[in-house]
């Protein structure tokens, strides 16, 4: 088997993750990631799915599936025992004799552009689509090394490959710029240029790169591994801004003005979502809608200053549907699961084309067994 066609290993699958979905931009309290399973792992049949269930498990394990990628985190407290005849452990202890891996992307598949909230927008028929709320906007900085212009290169080289210089779909970006540096080595010193104990002024670019804070460490320390100086100079900046297109949440408008009893109806129908809830003040004619898939409900305010008419979720609390009220807005909750079972299949259309195009095997394929927790009455 030649290199461009090799088999894809669990690795292979989380690096697509972390391009689409990087781990820092999921919220601080979230738990993502593999969370079991071992990276250098062979991972040609993998498959999506929201969470970890018995049925998905058993199926898996029976048809040679590999690695589950989970919307929902199989671990998500921490482990205080670990007992067979609890069977959320159980089931993790069953996968693990199985060796299959688990993977989760929650909060940063929900953020990311693409994914969770953007499939539930397009299902619904929105277009002109924005973040509500931002996400990871403590998680990336500002990093500055000043480097000769012969070095750049390699020391660019070094940046990329950890990590830094992603601004939204676009890589290896950077920023340089013309100044003098100056510096006085120590006499045991063995400076790139000039003398031990003089003082000397060379030309140097300042080179700028975006980097994740959580990679920050590594990408300087590789940099410093590339740089022909002794003692390279970094600068470290944190940002408070978010990474470009990631956020909870999306507002948008409906290509054609609807009625609000009309559009909600279309909404639990296109999502069957046979037991919709409506709360707030629905309005006669909606234009501007807001979605979050989940539990999106303290995501209200942040529609209403966005313009949004209407607020779809997949549940809220009480006083929710009440400030929905207050504001003049419907509020329509189409069930958890309905809200997110949305990404499942094209999660996995997405890395089928991410891993095809890298040259990996793999299958990819999405569950398709129903298993909302909730249901109506007979």
């Amino acid at each position: 088997m030649t290199q461009s066609h090799q088999k894809a290993r669990v690795s292979d699958l989380i690096q697509v993750m972390e391009d689409w979905a990087p781990a820092w931009t999921a919220e601080p309290w979230d738990k993502v990631g593999l969370m079991l399973g071992d990276p250098g792992a062979p991972a040609a049949k993998v498959r999506t799915a929201l969470e970890l269930g018995p049925r998905l498990l058993d199926d898996a394990l029976n048809q040679g599936v590999q690695m589950l990628l989970l919307h929902h985190p199989p671990l998500f407290q921490p482990l205080e025992t670990i007992r067979t005849d609890n069977p959320a452990i159980a089931r993790l202890l069953q996968a693990a004799a199985g060796g299959l891996a688990l993977f989760a992307a929650h909060t940063n598949l929900d953020a990311a552009p693409g994914g969770v909230n953007d499939a539930l927008a397009a299902r619904l028929g929105l277009i002109e689509c924005k973040p509500l709320a931002p996400a990871g906007s403590e998680g990336q900085a500002k990093l500055v090394v000043f480097t000769p212009p012969e070095a750049m290169d390699q020391v660019s080289r070094a940046l990329f490959n950890g990590g830094a210089g992603r601004i939204g779909d676009y890589q290896e970006c950077s920023y340089a710029s013309n100044g003098v540096g100056s510096f006085m080595a120590p006499e045991e010193g063995r400076p790139y240029i000039g003398r031990p104990g003089e003082r000397e002024r060379v030309e140097e670019l300042r080179l700028e790169v975006i980097v994740p804070r959580a990679q920050a460490a590594s990408v300087m320390a590789a940099a410093a591994s590339a740089h022909p100086y002794e003692e390279p100079a970094m600068d470290l900046y944190p940002l408070q801004q978010p990474p470009a297109g990631f956020g909870l949440g999306r507002v948008g408008n409906l290509s054609q003005p609807e009625k609000g009893s009309e559009f909600a109806a279309r909404a639990a129908a296109e999502l069957s979502a046979g037991w919709a809830h409506v709360g707030g003040a629905l309005p006669d004619t909606v234009e501007r809608v807001a979605v979050v898939g989940g539990s999106g409900g303290d995501l209200l305010p942040q529609a209403a200053r966005a313009g949004a008419q209407v607020l779809v979720t997949g549940e809220a609390r009480h006083h929710t549907a009440a400030q929905a009220a207050d504001l003049g807005m419907g509020l329509i909750c189409l069930g958890h699961y309905q809200t997110e079972q949305v990404i499942v299949e094209p999660w996995a259309r997405r890395l089928s084309a991410a891993l095809e195009s890298r040259g990996l095997i793999c299958d990819v394929t999405p569950w398709s067994g129903r298993d909302d927790p909730w249901r109506p009455l007979p």
